[in-house]
């Protein structure tokens, strides 16, 4: 069975409703208590101790962590308004390989905490992705993440990730 790990937003965490739509699909769910603020070294042990994650899914601060886990570990991720401006902000990130696996960012254009244009030229611009990124744009999206917007995102890249 393959595992999901689960990346939480800056000061947030898995949230009950996220929890039970991903438990639908049946995998077992790792969401590990973060701190990006304080702790430069979590890419790190993200890639340590899970090296075998067969799917990752993030928001925020953990869309920026999950964008680049995948590209490192190379399996497929779902990631929502992706903190990818605020890169330095957070860590010391590395140069992304070119990217062989499956992303779907989708990004709220109401976004006011992490700018959507610039998420958007970020994504569009990764070396050789063209075949491998889908970005979704979601006009009446903001930062926060509805609960139907999640259950239909998510149903769209598992049906993609799956077949």
């Amino acid at each position: 069975m393959k595992n999901v790990l689960y990346l939480h937003g800056l000061n947030s965490t898995l949230h009950d409703d996220r929890r039970e739509v991903l438990e639908e699909y049946g995998f077992n769910i790792s969401a590990p208590q973060l701190d990006y603020e304080n702790d430069p070294k979590v890419l790190d042990k993200l890639l340590t101790e899970y090296k075998d994650i067969g799917f990752i899914i993030g928001s925020s601060a953990g869309g920026l962590v999950g964008y680049y886990l995948s590209g490192l570990l190379r399996v497929p991720a779902l990631v929502f308004n992706p903190a990818l401006p605020f890169v330095e902000d957070y860590m010391n990130l590395p140069d992304l390989p070119v990217r062989e696996n499956f992303l779907l960012a989708v990004i709220g254009a109401k976004d006011e905490i992490v700018n959507p244009y610039k998420s958007f030229e970020i994504l569009n611009n990764e070396k050789n992705s063209e075949d491998f990124i889908e970005i979704h744009w979601r006009k009446q999206m903001q930062h926060s993440l509805p609960i139907n917007i999640f259950k239909e995102e998510l149903k769209y890249f598992f049906d993609k990730v799956l077949s």
